[in-house]
């Protein structure tokens, strides 16, 4: 449900000063207005409003700029979230802690292609959270693999990797127990009954990202067709771009939907 326009004009506004923002690619010394996370025509809050900010920051000459979002991170500082632990939420505390000061507002803890007793035990465990001074925010679970191609696996284990068979999307959520909380599923296009598990992933909102693939140009853009809209970690784990044989790349780099 959307706020209303009297609750959001209710909302405070934080006006932060002596700060460098980012204005047609120069930095340039003026405040920064915001309100519920949406920043603000300081003029047209005047005259439409005529109100003041209700808290001042002085950011004392540092750079104000978003936060890195990273949608791919299997863990750090000692912690593998792909590790099955009664303890999956402390390490995901304790990333959530440290990143925070390189800059990463948000994050979604990334598990690496497994057996599916750790999905089973470390999903569970994973909570969507918002930031704060406390640590940078959880979007979601991303689950890279195992429904990925065996000659792209890279650092996957082998004996891991699963395939789609008649009952695919049942298959996957036999093999991960519980979507709840995940926010996107890497895998391959090329593997069979692989388009209705993308248009159900699509149906309940989970992004779906082609990866670990050796998809050609028409079964990337079956994907496409079919819901998928991300790809992970372009260039790596994927077939290159050649004049003989069009891949996965070509594909990203000639549709806007894909990112």
């Amino acid at each position: 449900m959307m706020p209303s326009d009297k609750s959001v004009s209710a909302a405070p506004v934080f006006q932060f000063t002596n700060c460098w923002i980012l204005r047609n690619h120069k930095l340039q010394r003026e405040d920064l207005w915001v309100r519920q996370g949406q920043i603000l025509n300081p003029e047209k809050l005047f005259f439409d409003e005529k109100r003041p900010a209700d808290v001042q920051l002085d950011c004392k000459g540092s750079i104000v700029a978003p936060g890195f979002i990273d949608v791919q991170i299997n863990g750090g500082f000692g912690v593998d979230f792909s590790v099955a632990t009664d303890s999956v939420g402390a390490g995901i505390s304790l990333v959530s802690q440290k990143i925070l000061s390189h800059g990463v507002t948000s994050f979604c803890p990334t598990l690496v292609s497994s057996p599916s007793s750790v999905y089973h035990k470390v999903l569970p465990q994973i909570n969507v959270k918002n930031g704060g001074l406390d640590g940078a925010g959880v979007l979601g679970v991303h689950l890279e693999g195992p429904f990925i191609s065996k000659e792209k696996r890279g650092a996957h284990p082998e004996q891991c990797l699963r395939t789609f068979e008649k009952e695919a999307f049942q298959d996957l959520l036999a093999t991960y127990g519980s979507l709840e909380g995940v926010c996107i599923v890497t895998l391959a296009p090329e593997l069979k009954r692989s388009g209705e598990v993308i248009q159900e992933l699509t149906k309940r909102g989970i992004r779906v990202s082609l990866g670990h693939s050796m998809a050609n140009l028409s079964q990337a853009e079956e994907a496409v067709g079919q819901g998928a809209t991300f790809i992970t970690h372009l260039f790596n784990a994927m077939l290159p771009v050649s004049s003989v044989k069009a891949s996965i790349l070509l594909h990203s780099l000639d549709f806007e939907n894909l990112c």
